[in-house]
């Protein structure tokens, strides 16, 4: 209301009065409205943050269980392998299997009587 405004009727009075005080209630509930929707927003960012970091970790770890997976999937062939190896080498250090590929592969045989010399030692 305005100083220079005169009022007419009590009438008139009480509806500028009521005006605005009206005014002033509903900025006071524009106000407490938009508290409650800022502090609404921030707790949805914060837990929008939280469930993201959850997703973020959950994604490492996935990962990490899949590259343990791999790396034990190949200790196991390389366990295996291992065990090839020894099999094989158990074979070719047997004596009978040396002397049969000696006479197949390099025709070498036992030497005959006439080929040892005996070599007298005093």
């Amino acid at each position: 209301m305005r100083k220079n405004n005169k009022v007419r009727s009590l009438e008139e009075y009480r509806k500028k009065k009521g005006s605005s005080s009206n005014s002033s209630k509903n900025n006071y509930r524009k106000k407490k409205k938009s508290k409650k929707v800022n502090m609404l927003s921030i707790f949805t960012l914060f837990i929008l943050g939280i469930i993201i970091i959850f997703m973020y970790r959950y994604s490492v770890v996935s990962s990490l269980k899949y590259e343990v997976q791999s790396l034990n999937k190949e200790l196991e062939n390389k366990k295996n392998k291992k065990k090839q190896l020894y099999l094989e080498l158990d074979n070719l250090s047997k004596s009978g299997f040396i002397e049969k590929e000696a006479r197949e592969r390099l025709n070498m045989n036992y030497p005959t009587d006439d080929q040892i010399i005996y070599i007298k030692v005093d």
